[in-house]
């Protein structure tokens, strides 16, 4: 049973990858709830398991339930994290492999292409397609997308890459 309830937090956490920081104070929420219930829960069983064996094995099932669904809460997040991780370092290496190849484009045209050349640099990731953009002008590009866990974590969300200094910036 503790395997069922740790296996579900990992699969919420592919399933609602999307809305995942937006759903995470629902499950904060039940972390509020979970983890002093489980504490309660625990001190109950070893009273009770003292006093009389037949319901403490009862509500030591319950701590048992209660301490795997705060490892599945745990892993619903870190599930969250390693997936956002995983499109923003997409992101960085496609624009890291793009900057070399507009900079050819603009020596040899003398500006910068208005449109991403994707027959030269393939379909940009998730991040940019979705929720990002490219732009430039005849001296500059410019690479942004939003990243809803760095508004979280208190930025703005939108980060972004320029070819004036060459770096990530979180506005």
């Amino acid at each position: 049973m503790s395997a069922a309830i740790v296996l579900a937090g990992l699969f919420m956490g592919l399933i609602m990858k999307d809305d995942l920081f937006g759903n995470s104070f629902l499950w904060l929420g039940g972390l509020w709830i979970l983890v002093p219930l489980t504490l309660l829960l625990g001190l109950i069983a070893l009273g009770v398991f003292l006093w009389k064996r037949r319901i403490g094995k009862f509500l030591s099932y319950g701590l048992a339930i209660g301490c795997s669904s705060i490892v599945a809460v745990q892993i619903f997040f870190e599930t969250g994290v390693w997936l956002n991780r995983w499109r923003v370092d997409a992101v960085e290496s496609y624009v890291a492999r793009a900057v070399p190849i507009l900079d050819q484009i603009k020596q040899k045209e003398g500006a910068y292409p208005t449109n991403l050349p994707t027959a030269l640099l393939g379909e940009p990731p998730e991040l940019l397609r979705d929720y990002g953009d490219y732009s430039a002008d005849r001296s500059s590009f410019r690479f942004e997308y939003i990243d809803e866990p760095a508004e979280w974590a208190g930025g703005e969300g939108m980060i972004e890459f320029d070819n004036t200094n060459l770096e990530w910036k979180d506005e």
